[in-house]
């Protein structure tokens, strides 16, 4: 899996600052704030980087 770095720090600060918890710890707009970029910005770097983890781990089905 080939994340770009900002993909790769989206998704580490969203898991470490508790965005996957349910309920969830922060907001995407808090995990943004704290990376200091747009909430639109943190939320593509995330969805591309879960698209790329996914893809990884789940077989593709014909």
């Amino acid at each position: 899996m080939d994340l770009t770095k900002q993909q790769r720090r989206s998704l580490e600060t969203a898991y470490y600052e508790g965005f996957f918890e349910w309920p969830r710890d922060v907001s995407g707009e808090e995990v943004a704030s704290s990376l200091d970029i747009a909430p639109s910005t943190f939320h593509q770097h995330l969805r591309k980087a879960e698209r790329k983890v996914f893809d990884s781990v789940l077989p593709v089905s014909a």
